[in-house]
Formats: C-alpha cells, sequence, structure tokens
C-alpha cells in the first residue's frame, strides 16, 4: 500500500465512483529483490460526471518503483516531436524571442528540436533524467525539477506544452492550475492527451495503460480545462494515433462541471471492440506449436498483459519459457522468474523443438526483421497481431 493511495475523481471530486476494470497483482517490468513490484490496479468511472480514473493511484514511492524501467519501454514514435514543433511552428509558436515551457521535458530532446532562438525552459519530476538534459548543454535552455502542480519560475511564458503528460498525473486539475500561474493573458497552452473516443484497438494493452492515472474523453478533458481557468481554442485529434491536441488560452475558472453520460456509452462499445481483440489473440495462442519451450521477445508490459489476459502461460503443458528483450535495463533480471537475456542469445540455437513469440505491439514487424538477423528461421516465428494501428 506504500505504492497507492486513495483519491476521489481527478475532475469534479466526488468518491462516488464504480469499478470498470480490475487487474490482480499486475507486475510491473522485472521482479525486484529488494521489494515486490505488484499492485491491484483498479479502473472506475465516476458516477457523477462519468470521468474514468485509476483508484487507488500511484504515491510517489510507488511511481519511483513501478516506473524504474519504463524509460525504454515508454515514449513517442520516432519522428513525433518533429511533427509536433511543424504543427506549433504552423500556428507561430516558435517565433524567435518566444518564451517556451515544456512541462515532463524528460531528458530535453523535444527542447531541443526547438530553434535556438526560442527561450527555453524544462520542468520535469525524473531528477536523473534532467542531469542528463543539462549535460547536453541545449542553446539558450534551463531546466527546472519539481512536481508539475508546485513548481514556480519566474517568469512569465508565452507557450506551454503537455504532451502526453497530464494522463499520468494524479491530480489534472491541479497542474493545469498552476501552468495558469505562470501564463499572460496571451499564453497558449498546447496539451494532448489519448482519449476514449479513440482508444479502440487491436493491441492487448488497449486503451486503459496501467501507466496512465486518468484516462481522458472529450468531456472530461474540456472538464478539467475549464475548471483549471482556461478556455479552449483549438481541438486537432490526431488521425494516426490516439493523440486529442488541445490549444488553450487563459479564461474564467468554473467551480462545476458536468459530465456527458454519452461516455458510458461509448466506453461499452470500447470494451466490446477489447475484448474481440483479445479474443483472437487468445485463439493464436491456442493455435501455436506443440513445441518444448517458447522463447518470448519482450520483457515489458505487454507480456504482463498476456500474462493478465491469456492462456499463454496457464496452458497445461510442460513448456519452458525464456525471455529475450533489447533493453539494456532489463538484461540479466527476471520477469516473474522467467530469466531475461540479451538478444544475442538467439545465435545458434536450436529450433527443432522451440519457437520464438513477438510479445509486442507497435515494434512487431521491427522484432520480426531483428530475429532474422539473429538466425531465427522465418517458420518458428510467431506474431500476435495481422494489423497494427500507426503510432
Amino acid at each position: 500500500m506504500a505504492y497507492l493511495f486513495k483519491r476521489n475523481c481527478p475532475i469534479c471530486g466526488s468518491s462516488d465512483a464504480r469499478t470498470v476494470l480490475t487487474f490482480s497483482r499486475f507486475q510491473f517490468y522485472t521482479d525486484r529483490k529488494a521489494s515486490d513490484n505488484k499492485v491491484d490496479i483498479q479502473q472506475n468511472m465516476c458516477r457523477i460526471c462519468y470521468t474514468l480514473y485509476l483508484n487507488p493511484g500511484y504515491s510517489k514511492r510507488g511511481f519511483s518503483v513501478l516506473f524504474a524501467e519504463a524509460g525504454q519501454s515508454y515514449g513517442s514514435s520516432e519522428g513525433r516531436p518533429l511533427e509536433q514543433i511543424a504543427w506549433l511552428e504552423a500556428r507561430g509558436m516558435t517565433a524567435p524571442g518566444t518564451r517556451f515551457l515544456d512541462a515532463g521535458c524528460y531528458q530535453g530532446d523535444f527542447l531541443a528540436l526547438l530553434p535556438e532562438s526560442v527561450q527555453k525552459i524544462g520542468v520535469d519530476i525524473d531528477r536523473p533524467a534532467l542531469s542528463k538534459a543539462t549535460n547536453k548543454r541545449i542553446a539558450n535552455a534551463q531546466f527546472i525539477h519539481g512536481d508539475f502542480d508546485t513548481f514556480r519560475i519566474s517568469q512569465k511564458v508565452d507557450v506551454i506544452t503537455l504532451f502526453h503528460v497530464l494522463e499520468h498525473l494524479p491530480d489534472p486539475v491541479a497542474v493545469l492550475k498552476n501552468l495558469r500561474r505562470s501564463s499572460h493573458g496571451n499564453t497558449r497552452l498546447v496539451v494532448e492527451v489519448p482519449i476514449l473516443e479513440q482508444g479502440k484497438t487491436n493491441d492487448v494493452n488497449g486503451f486503459f495503460s496501467v501507466q496512465h492515472m486518468t484516462h481522458f474523453s472529450k468531456r472530461s478533458v474540456h472538464n478539467a480545462f475549464v475548471k483549471a481557468g482556461w478556455r479552449i481554442d483549438e481541438v486537432s485529434p490526431q488521425q494516426d494515433y490516439n493523440g486529442y491536441r488541445i490549444v488553450a488560452t487563459p479564461g474564467e475558472a468554473q467551480s462545476t462541471v458536468e459530465g456527458d453520460p454519452q461516455d458510458a456509452v461509448i466506453l461499452d462499445d470500447y470494451f466490446a471492440t477489447w475484448y474481440k481483440a483479445l479474443t483472437v489473440v487468445n485463439e493464436k495462442i491456442a493455435r501455436l506449436p506443440g513445441v518444448d519451450s517458447v522463447v518470448i521477445w519482450g520483457g515489458g508490459a505487454h507480456t504482463e498483459f498476456l500474462y493478465q489476459l491469456t492462456t499463454l502461460f496457464s496452458f497445461p503443458n510442460s513448456r519452458k519459457f525464456v525471455i529475450v528483450d533489447g533493453d539494456p535495463l532489463k538484461q540479466g533480471k527476471s520477469w516473474r522468474g522467467i530469466g531475461i537475456h540479451r538478444p544475442q542469445l538467439l545465435q545458434g540455437m536450436d529450433w527443432s523443438r522451440q519457437i520464438l513469440l513477438i510479445s509486442s505491439y507497435g515494434s512487431q514487424e521491427k522484432i520480426r526483421h531483428e530475429c532474422k538477423k539473429y538466425g531465427v528461421p522465418e517458420h518458428k516465428i510467431f506474431t500476435l497481431y495481422d494489423s497494427l494501428r500507426t503510432y
């Protein structure tokens, strides 16, 4: 329980909610000797404003333990920051002399791509990541360590960005209010979050990422903005991935908000699609050849979802499992007692009585290519998805 804390609805504050999804003893990444890293996860829908949110949420200690290995397991796809900057440039937000704040800057890679003439400020709660950002000596940039809902800067800024950060934070309204304090009358706030309306996918992870504290819909994210004192001027749903981009300027705060019961209908429709996707994956697992061992490429959250939602590890047989992963943070460790090795282990393996199963969604085809480089026969490589949604 040191990893968790009880929370009310992060938008309206109500404690009246119903549980819509539960994972028991969900494990975050590799086994830990010093402490357990399994938690019971409950996703809830507020009965008052229909906001979807994690409850209990993760405490600061919980974040530090549960996400210790998340750096290479979670992030934007290659090329996404360039698209975001081009989008900002088209709206005049990167002009020379612009005071620019990136909340959730991590190692500063996004700020490094901005024009040198922009005055850059990066804020993050990850001190090691900020140290790496500072060491990059990014032109015209400074970095601040602090919580997103309490940090302070000495000068008002012209543009604030939060790309896929708000959904990870326990109190999104407090964060938006704090950003309001760093703004002047013409400051533009750019926020992007995934939303329920765009959540349909054939990925077993689904919309309810266990790394997210609030699962926004169009209505609930709008409510968060107006309650915090921001006026939404533009919305831009991204077409090739689940991203709902919002531009807002300072406005009048509303003390109360109204939800939309249609969100409950959208949720039911989402679950119908997700369960169909799980059925397809389970059918593929049931058709795997009867071999002595299965090599799994992927020691991250996707493999834990397979453990939680499929028959891969519970099917009554004597199969043995081995995991390989390209992430150095996982190599040499284990997941639920199964060792995690470098991909080089694949070289020279005898594939007569074993197969390789790719446990990934977005990287499925890239991993398939890597497997072939290490000499895995094509007919011994098995995947779970016939098509991939572009991210």
